[in-house]
């Protein structure tokens, strides 16, 4: 009996001996297994964070590379099983904000449906613009891809994003990206506008009567909003403003021009804004007459007195041709003054004109004081586009030159130092030009050269 006992002892000492044994070797395996687990996640993780940051590498060569580059030697033979269209939102708009020319972010949008959505964001910032020539052949900055511009044929000029298309007869707006189309009244369709009789700060407006046998001539088109389109025309021997509602049967012409040569005009602050050769520049307030539904001038004022008298600083024989223009730039409004020296060759029957000299001066509009002031640097980030459409653009992220002016050939007797280009660069640094790509010139032509400005 007692043998007996010590026997089930032994065997019972046994058993727990193997059921601890069994217990370790459970807990080490579940222990290796979880060791393994863990690597196995860090190599995934580590993945996967090489594969984003291969993307995003492949991304950033965008800014020189057309996309479709990327879509079909990377994308289409990736062994990778991520989808583009993972990336996140954020970081799908601040590479698509990196791209300067509008021709790669269509590229871009066109990779997926994501991609797509996001290039819409409205806080993308936009693009460099289009330079266009007068038989519509774009340019695109800064690589300068050339492409022919679809039903562009016999365009005027453009405004914004808008392609401007004025006939003797008609006038019509056709956006080059949303393919919308604006009707713009006849051209022998025109009214005197109800206007205030006196400028504020300024001189009396005098009774006019208007050519009706006449025509309208456009110079420059503004679309202040989808509701008004503003223009700088010529009515008979007036150079004026005139404004319309797109859809309307006429438009209204202002006798502004009978005291003040209207140099250029633009929409800011809600307000239509117009500077003449001398510098003075007037706010104009538009409404609409409640009873009758017309367009008037419910004020204008003079809010900034002439720009101060320009002296070359050097002994200057020729003639000396100014441009203005407006443009605004971080919220504040330039003027632009486009100095053009001019020399004279030959007799008067026979006069060539020989640009020897362009240089630019800068000023901003100071309303609290009513004058202009001055300016040596338009930022190192930002450019200025001008023209007969006129823009600034913040380049900094680009990786494009700042502080300079952009300029088209919108002038006649284009032909500084036989400039190959359409357009040329002033740097307001150290007041040096360059004419660079694209060769294509429209000299001797109408219409000129002009921007274009995509969203």
């Amino acid at each position: 009996m007692v043998v007996s006992r010590e026997r089930l002892a032994t065997e019972e000492a046994g058993r727990l001996l193997m059921e601890a044994e069994r217990q370790r070797i459970l807990e080490l395996n579940a222990r290796t297994l979880a060791e393994e687990r863990r690597r196995e996640d860090a190599r995934l993780a580590l993945n996967a964070e090489y594969t984003m940051r291969r993307r995003f590498a492949l991304i950033q060569r965008a800014a020189s590379a057309p996309l479709i580059t990327i879509c079909t030697s990377k994308l289409a033979h990736s062994n990778d099983q991520r989808s583009w269209s993972d990336l996140p939102t954020e970081l799908v708009g601040h590479v698509l904000g990196c791209l300067p020319a509008h021709i790669d972010r269509i590229r871009f949008a066109a990779v997926c449906h994501h991609w797509c959505i996001s290039a819409r964001h409205p806080g993308i910032p936009p693009p460099l613009p289009w330079l266009v020539l007068s038989d519509g052949a774009a340019f695109t900055l800064p690589r300068g891809e050339s492409f022919q511009i679809p039903n562009s044929t016999g365009f005027h000029s453009c405004s914004g994003e808008w392609l401007v298309f004025s006939t003797e007869k008609t006038c019509s707006l056709v956006n080059t990206f949303s393919k919308a189309n604006l009707k713009l009244p006849d051209l022998h369709c025109f009214n005197l506008i109800d206007e205030p009789h006196q400028v504020i700060n300024g001189y009396e407006i005098p009774n006019t009567v208007l050519n009706t046998e006449a025509e309208i001539l456009i110079w420059k088109i503004v679309v202040c909003s989808e509701v008004l389109v503003a223009a700088m025309v010529k009515v008979g021997d007036l150079y004026t403003l005139a404004l319309c509602r797109p859809g309307a049967k006429s438009w209204f012409v202002s006798a502004l021009g009978r005291i003040i040569s209207v140099a250029d005009m633009m929409f800011y602050g809600g307000k239509l804004y117009t500077v003449d050769d001398e510098g003075d520049l007037c706010s104009i307030i538009v409404e609409e007459d409640i009873d009758s539904g017309k367009l008037r001038l419910s004020r204008i004022e003079r809010v900034v007195t002439e720009a101060p008298f320009f002296f070359p600083p050097w002994p200057f024989s020729g003639a000396i041709g100014t441009q203005n223009y407006l443009v605004e730039s971080c919220g504040a409004l330039l003027l632009v003054r486009r100095r053009t020296f001019e020399q004279r060759f030959g007799d008067v029957l026979d006069i060539t004109i020989k640009v020897v000299r362009i240089e630019f001066e800068v000023l901003e509009a100071n309303f609290k004081l009513a004058k202009w002031v001055k300016v040596t640097s338009v930022g190192d980030d930002q450019v200025l586009f001008v023209g007969r459409s006129s823009q600034s653009i913040c380049v900094s992220r680009y990786r494009q030159k700042g502080n300079c002016i952009f300029f088209l050939e919108d002038i006649e007797g284009w032909d500084f130092e036989d400039a190959p280009s359409s357009y040329a660069i002033y740097d307001m640094k150290d007041g040096t030009l360059d004419s660079p790509l694209p060769r294509g010139s429209c000299k001797g032509k109408k219409p000129p050269a002009t921007w274009l400005f995509p969203r």
